[in-house]
């Protein structure tokens, strides 16, 4: 797949969009870019258009990638997609030049950004042609053309939506990323992994056994799990792309709970060797094997902070279980969460600003939090929908993979980090614990 790409000179887009860098804020190259955490934040408007056919042949590929450039920058809490009913231009009638392009059509309709795109197929070749334009002045903001085969074509939507999340936010977006989840079966259950979109699902385990908890390696291509293919609850790895487990920890009793450090060079787990639950850190080969807690209550469910200085985790030493932080070394244990009578699932955010959990309210119904390590302050994500539980973090901090019941089944959600754009990816049930990849190569 060959990629090329050239990306217009620009001097600041304050001068493209008026009020755009009051809204926004400014990064250190002097590019204004897009900031949600900025408190004049407000989503970016763009205009999505149908992708053209610049050659003989079906639609189907151009229809696909519409749809997939439109589900994607929908998703993201950066963007807000324009109605097409709204369109007053008409795109056929447009190319993929600014010179040919009505652009005040489009600002009619409140686009600050415009996305085109044009297909060249063969039965074997396919070539996209993608530009992304800023309204106001009518400048050609980025360019790219990517080549691959027929059956990539939503691949290469997702990489050039990823692009245009970069160009605006200085940070890479998350649609090549991928999913980790259990999945009920007729024998067990297994691992599988799946594109952020529901697609392209792969089965990672096939045992006839109980696999449960993935969580993934630093560098997204393996994936740790606790089996009962060997009878005891221990503690294995497998590469997500045709490998074979390999045991990391059979302790008597639960090997269950584990994360990888942002290092990569330990893991921390939930063992029940000594017939009690308590958090342990290891090396990422499975020796070294050191305790961090000693308490009489149930400790469980570590997660490293981003800098891998801290972990948060789970513990019912003050009777409820509630979610508690300490130094990576076990020192300093503070606890977080003072509200609920059952806090459980902590995932820390990636911006090491927010750890995310689940709460059981006072009408028994499970639903998704954030807390401030720091300012203990609490914030509701979901309510009223089911039962939504399980949360994780993208690798940008800014959506949140989840499980919800609200249809009944037990299914796989995102949403964005302040609960809103809230969308179902898979479309059966059985599923659990979702966990989101690191960045892929």
């Amino acid at each position: 797949m060959r990629t090329t790409a050239i990306i217009a000179p620009i001097i600041s887009l304050a001068l493209l969009v008026p009020g755009f860098a009051q809204a926004q804020g400014a990064s250190n190259n002097g590019r204004i870019v897009i900031r949600i955490d900025n408190p004049n934040f407000r989503p970016y408007p763009i205009a999505i258009p149908e992708v053209r056919l610049l050659s003989k042949g079906t639609s189907k590929e151009a229809q696909q990638i519409t749809r997939r450039l439109r589900w994607c920058l929908s998703l993201a809490p950066t963007f807000k997609v324009l109605d097409p009913e709204s369109y007053l231009a008409n795109p056929s009638k447009e190319g993929l030049v600014a010179a040919s392009i009505k652009f005040s059509d489009w600002l009619s309709v409140g686009a600050e950004g415009l996305l085109k795109a044009g297909v060249t197929q063969t039965p074997e070749r396919l070539r996209i042609d993608f530009r992304f334009f800023d309204v106001t002045s009518g400048r050609t903001l980025l360019t790219k053309t990517y080549d691959g085969a027929p059956t990539d074509a939503a691949k290469l939507a997702r990489r050039f939506a990823d692009d245009v999340v970069y160009y605006l936010t200085g940070n890479r977006g998350v649609f090549q990323t991928r999913l980790a989840v259990v999945r009920k079966t007729k024998s067990g259950r297994d691992l599988w992994t799946m594109n952020i979109d529901g697609s392209a699902a792969e089965r990672v385990t096939n045992n006839g056994s109980i696999n449960l908890l993935p969580s993934w390696a630093t560098d997204g291509q393996s994936v740790l799990f606790t089996s009962y293919m060997r009878h005891n609850p221990n503690l294995f790895i497998v590469p997500v792309k045709n490998g074979r487990p390999r045991q990391l920890s059979g302790e008597r009793g639960l090997n269950t709970g584990a994360v990888m450090s942002p290092d990569g060079k330990k893991i921390a787990l939930t063992l029940t060797r000594d017939g009690n639950s308590e958090i342990y850190v290891m090396n990422a080969n499975g020796t070294g094997l050191k305790r961090l807690t000693n308490e009489w209550a149930i400790d469980s469910s570590p997660s490293w902070s981003p800098d891998g200085r801290r972990i948060a985790f789970v513990s019912s030493r003050w009777g409820d279980p509630h979610i508690f932080v300490m130094n990576a070394d076990g020192s300093k244990v503070r606890r977080i969460t003072d509200r609920g009578t059952y806090n459980q699932t902590p995932d820390w955010s990636p911006r090491g600003d927010l750890i995310a959990f689940t709460a059981r309210d006072e009408r028994n119904v499970f639903d998704i939090f954030t807390v401030n390590p720091d300012s203990k302050e609490i914030r509701r994500l979901t309510q009223d929908q089911g039962n939504n539980e399980e949360p994780s973090f993208s690798p940008d901090g800014n959506m949140i993979v989840f499980t919800s019941t609200r249809e009944r089944r037990q299914q796989v959600w995102i949403m964005a980090l302040d609960g809103s754009k809230q969308t179902r990816i898979t479309k059966a049930g059985g599923f659990s614990t979702p966990v989101w990849s690191p960045y892929l190569p």
